[in-house]
């Protein structure tokens, strides 16, 4: 009977490349299972392809809205910001230069209307039965429906350091790290595919809440240990 899995994708950055690869290798994978991808969000800035991505991620989930899901990142919501006339110089020093060169224009206003529109509408998280889809991560100790705009597009500390069970696993991007950072509460998925690292997606079921494994942008599939396996830290 085939499976339901979710592949959970971390921080594209305008790196379109690694992102076709790597949707390319989630379905070879995948094979006759039901499917559905989430994309963490931070799909602009800092790589050189950014329009391309957005064009992509749009034109997928127009043929499959039920399957592909994109949450917002801060780097979104810094491109909404300038395009409204806001702290443009905070988003062009964090790789929103590359951004508007990839869209050849001058200002965050003067970007496709439809590609802006489409950052405005994106969702900020995602849950199911066991875990918590978002960009950044939660404020530890407040329920996951009380959760703040902020804190789940920007916060780092206190969230990464707190061992704590959030009431789901969450699943985040966001902070850089070398290698899939996988903890007893929690899974970091963002490495850094914009400075020269793999981008990576986790695979998980229905089955249980960790990840099953994860992949890479060129076939690496590698498989993740249980999480009871694991050692807080």
């Amino acid at each position: 009977m085939p499976k339901e899995l979710t592949y959970a994708i971390g921080d594209v950055h305008g790196c379109y490349t690694q992102v076709r690869n790597l949707l390319r290798h989630c379905r070879d994978h995948c094979g006759e299972n039901r499917f559905r991808m989430v994309f963490l969000g931070d799909f602009i800035d800092r790589g050189r392809r950014s329009r391309e991505v957005v064009a992509l991620l749009m034109e997928m989930q127009a043929s499959d809205r039920e399957r592909i899901v994109c949450l917002r990142g801060n780097h979104e919501e810094m491109a909404l910001t300038a395009a409204q006339g806001e702290d443009a110089a905070i988003w062009l020093v964090n790789g929103g230069d590359a951004t508007l060169r990839s869209y050849g224009v001058g200002q965050a206003r003067d970007m496709p209307p439809e590609h802006l529109d489409w950052m405005a509408a994106l969702p900020l998280a995602l849950r199911d039965e066991r875990r918590f889809f978002v960009h950044a991560g939660v404020e530890p100790g407040v329920p996951l429906e009380a959760q703040d705009k902020q804190s789940l597009l920007w916060i780092r500390e206190p969230f990464l350091s707190d061992p704590r069970d959030h009431g789901r696993y969450i699943v985040h991007g966001h902070t850089p790290t070398e290698r899939p950072e996988l903890l007893p509460n929690r899974l970091n998925i963002d490495t850094g595919a914009c400075f020269g690292g793999p981008l990576t997606a986790a695979v998980f079921d229905q089955r249980g809440k960790g990840p099953l494994a994860f992949i890479t942008n060129d076939g690496t599939v590698v498989r993740a240990p249980p999480l009871t396996e694991l050692v807080e830290p």
